[in-house]
Order: C-alpha cells, then sequence, then structure tokens
C-alpha cells in the first residue's frame, strides 16, 4: 500500500499529464520510504461532467485520496499527507496564477475486516528496478 487514486476535472487534463502528477506524487510515495515500492498504486481519472465553485468553465479541481493500510501512527499519516500534498503542488502550483484551482488530498485507512488482496508484485528485489509510469498521451481537446 498506499492505493493512490487522483481525481481531477478534466479542464486540466493537459496540465496534469504534462506537469506529470501521476509521477511526481508516485516518486514522492516511493522517496518516502514509508512504503515497500511493490505495494505503491497511483492511479488518475479526468472528470468529464464536473462543476466547480461558481461554474465557469476555468475552475479546476484535483483530489487525492490516498488509502493505506491500518495502524499506522498518526505521526507517519501526517508524513504520508504533506510529502504527497508538497508533490501535488508543485506540479498544480503554477496553476494557481492563471485559474482557479482546488487542490485537496486525504489520507484514509483500509477497513481491515472488509479488505482482502492477493499478489506476486513483491516477488522480486525492488532496489534493481526502475520505477516506471505510464503516461497517456495528452488529450488535446481537453486544453485548460
Amino acid at each position: 500500500m498506499p492505493h493512490i487514486q487522483i481525481d481531477y476535472t478534466a479542464n486540466l487534463a493537459n496540465a496534469v499529464i504534462e506537469g506529470r502528477l501521476v509521477d511526481r506524487v508516485h516518486q514522492a510515495a516511493v522517496d518516502s520510504g514509508i512504503f515497500p515500492v511493490w505495494g505503491i498504486r497511483t492511479f488518475a481519472q479526468a472528470m468529464g461532467h464536473h462543476c466547480v465553485g461558481n461554474g465557469q468553465a476555468g475552475n479546476g479541481f484535483v483530489h487525492i485520496t490516498v488509502r493505506i493500510a491500518p495502524g499506522r501512527s498518526l505521526e507517519l499519516r501526517q508524513c504520508v499527507k504533506q510529502e504527497l500534498f508538497g508533490a501535488m503542488l508543485a506540479t498544480m502550483g503554477p496553476m494557481f496564477e492563471a485559474h482557479r484551482l482546488g487542490c485537496q488530498l486525504e489520507v484514509t485507512e483500509f477497513d481491515a475486516d472488509f479488505s482482502v488482496y492477493h499478489n506476486n508484485l513483491a516477488a522480486t528485489d525492488d532496489s534493481a528496478e526502475q520505477i516506471v509510469c505510464r503516461t497517456p498521451a495528452v488529450a488535446q481537446e481537453n486544453k485548460p
């Protein structure tokens, strides 16, 4: 863990993709040293239908949900929040000068009683692997 879900308004697609938000947030989770690399999953999706604030077309929003295994200390969860939010602001920060924008990050825990998983992702030596993120081509029709 963690599972990192990034939702953003579609009008920010180019900024998210060109700014490599997924890569930066994922790398921040790796660099934190808190999680085994094999357990970090980072996903992003554009929200095509949205209304932010007063509904003006240029308004945008990025929300990151970080779901982690239960039982981590408050101090550790705050560290995760700060590291990943810092990566988000490093990417999206320049947008604040030209656009109305909101950025939010929330750290939650999986419910141990209702969460199961099975994988073999840890079957390799993480230290020998290069981290590769899959980034889509920039969506031309969604220019901010």
